[in-house]
């Protein structure tokens, strides 16, 4: 069987929250996914882009990846690199000085550095050579376990990729018809439309699908969220693994790693296509990072109880987690604010909850309170009154009624409860009871 690794997005070097310990956590998890790699004896492994966060690398990022591909070296474990948008190559020349830290860990063989732009009808892709050529070409054929596995790469097409793609897919078709090989891998480095609208850099599905039977595998990089699209056919084409840590606190959520391919032959006839199986590689070094939301305020009697159950909460992740890996803990307060609410001193809270959270354990905590002051608009949505099955529907009319109502500046919270409870008898003379206006009108008098 023939395995390699597949990651992108990797961004060593970058100091999230300006902690020193964050930009330590992105050169952990790449090398500690890396080791997963040398423990399952992949034959090799593929950086999809964004290796670095930063064109103007600090000499820390680059003793970082010197150190893990020196490590894959060792192993005897090729490495197949392009660049991403954060760490492109400006001009095409290989002897400009405004090149790329890839051609660096290229010349020192560390890695084989894909770089072909978009190819035109008489592009002939250049070949690297394995343990011969590292630098300036477009693809390389493995020889493994007497199969030929193709890997072409592309440099960064910017934000009109897509139209790239017949290119692409014109070029690799001759390579593949002069150069037969066994298993085709496209490397490139861009989120399809599912997770990437067009206009802001996307590429569609319909320029994807021009590559289906010319390559077997598109292996991806730039979206940080793990996701798999079908061609056409309906069979698995794209495969994106993700990054392999939080860029952000939006990130805390999703999935993502690094993507295990095994191909394999349903029988032993050499002549068989390639077929092959992916799994999602979560269990290595991630710094845990944690979201609690509270977007039902009015379940709380005032601010500081809201604020009381946030660091309980947060305390409850931090017992859960190594105190040698501190958790990071995002806290969301969404919703619509009760009018009764005093909020003078909020600042001062939200201070006292990063504090405590912590003194208690974690390395940083994010605070958003993004919560409407307008009570002309539902404290509820439909959907969280729907969701809520210990509600009955009165009670639900109740607060909503109750919401309208606390928008009129000269109603006491009394005077909103009785008019809410009125209403709701109204309705009921009316709907239930089927009422004369008489009687109506003589409930409201």
């Amino acid at each position: 069987m023939i395995s390699f690794l597949h990651l992108g997005d990797i961004h060593l070097g970058y100091k999230q929250y300006k902690l020193p310990e964050r930009e330590n956590d992105f050169c952990q998890a790449f090398f500690d996914i890396c080791k997963k790699a040398i423990e399952k004896q992949v034959d090799f492994v593929l950086v999809a882009g964004d290796l670095f966060n930063y064109r103007s690398i600090s000499p820390k990022s680059f003793n970082e990846a010197t150190f893990v591909f020196k490590t894959l070296k060792e192993a005897n474990i090729p490495v197949i690199a392009i660049e991403g948008n954060h760490d492109f190559k400006e001009v095409k020349s290989f002897t400009n000085n405004k090149g790329s830290w890839f051609e660096s860990l290229a010349q020192s063989r560390l890695i084989y550095f894909l770089h072909g732009y978009a190819p035109d009808s008489n592009t002939e892709f250049k070949r690297l050579k394995l343990n011969e050529k590292y630098l300036n070409g477009e693809y390389i054929d493995l020889e493994i376990k007497n199969k030929t596995i193709r890997i072409i790469g592309s440099a960064w097409q910017g934000y009109n990729a897509g139209a790239s793609f017949k290119d692409y897919a014109i070029a690799i078709q001759k390579l593949n018809e002069e150069k037969p090989a066994d298993f085709k891998i496209f490397m490139f480095h861009g989120g399809h439309e599912n997770y990437l609208a067009v206009n802001r850099g996307g590429i569609s599905g319909a320029d994807f699908n021009q590559l289906s039977n010319i390559v077997d595998y598109i292996a991806l990089g730039h979206i940080h969220e793990h996701y798999i699209i079908q061609n056409k056919d309906g069979k698995d084409l794209i495969f994106n693994p993700g990054s392999t840590e939080a860029n952000s606190s939006a990130e805390a959520d999703i999935k993502r790693g690094g993507l295990l391919v095994n191909l394999f032959e349903q029988n032993l006839d050499l002549n068989q296509k390639l077929d092959f199986r992916v799994e999602l590689i979560q269990d290595y070094y991630q710094r845990p990072f944690y979201k609690l939301k509270f977007n039902n305020l009015r379940s709380f009697e005032n601010i500081e109880c809201l604020f009381d159950e946030a660091l309980k909460q947060s305390k409850e992740l931090i017992l859960k987690t190594s105190k040698e890996c501190k958790p990071i803990i995002n806290f969301v307060f969404t919703g619509y604010l009760p009018k009764v609410w005093d909020i003078s001193l909020l600042g001062e809270y939200i201070n006292n909850l990063r504090q405590n959270s912590k003194e208690a354990g974690a390395l940083y905590c994010l605070v958003k309170w993004e919560v409407e002051n307008n009570s002309k608009i539902y404290a509820l949505s439909e959907d969280d009154l729907n969701k809520d099955k210990s509600l009955s529907r009165e009670n639900k009319e109740r607060i909503l009624l109750e919401d309208i109502l606390a928008a009129e500046d000269s109603l006491d919270e009394i005077s909103q409860k009785q008019i809410s409870n009125l209403m709701l008898e109204v309705k009921d003379l009316i709907i239930n009871k089927q009422a004369s206006s008489a009687e109506v009108l003589a409930q409201i008098s």
